[in-house]
């Protein structure tokens, strides 16, 4: 399951690293990162989908960005963090890294908590480079791939994958590992 590799590894990363989990945010709540390069290459948080929103606003703002749209319920729930609802919209030609991305968005109790944006595994070398230079190192390396701790963010060799995680979806991940072991 996605989740728990992910905030597993950011678990074990900021237990060995004793880092904060916290991401670098702004005054409006959103990674202050919009650095996008004269061939208008990003790959910073869309920021079109704001964490921890809702599925309302979200599906709105998506509306906007992509060409199309799909929301569904997913049952059983499997997000930490719901209790009463998981949903996911699934985005179809949001632009990312310059080309037209399926994007996942999932939502618990009706606030989004984490994007997932697919990418070709032949592009992923490259986006890891620019996620280096917007975001800074990786904060660790390894076979599940790159992981950004420092903006709750990763980029997954299999699938290939980016992700940005919810601060609530980080903190309740790790809190349920620390008690897990």
């Amino acid at each position: 399951m996605r989740y728990k590799h992910v905030v597993f590894i950011l678990f074990l990363l900021s237990l060995s690293l004793g880092l904060n989990a916290e991401p670098l945010i702004n005054k409006q709540g959103n990674v202050p990162h919009n650095q996008i390069n004269a061939a208008g290459y990003s790959v910073s948080k869309p920021e079109n989908f704001v964490l921890g929103e809702s599925v309302g606003y979200i599906k709105k703002e998506a509306l906007k960005v992509c060409k199309s749209i799909e929301e569904r319920d997913i049952f059983p729930i499997t997000g930490p963090l719901a209790k009463l609802s998981q949903k996911q919209i699934d985005c179809e030609g949001f632009y990312y890294a310059g080309k037209p991305r399926s994007v996942e968005l999932v939502f618990q109790d009706d606030q989004l908590d984490l994007i997932w944006i697919l990418i070709p595994e032949l592009e992923k070398e490259h986006i890891n480079n620019a996620m280096t230079e917007t975001y800074g190192a990786p904060t660790m390396v390894f076979d599940y791939g790159a992981i950004y701790l420092q903006v709750n963010a990763a980029v997954r060799n299999k699938p290939s994958e980016v992700l940005f995680a919810s601060s609530r979806q980080t903190k309740a991940m790790l809190k349920k590992l620390k008690e897990e072991n």
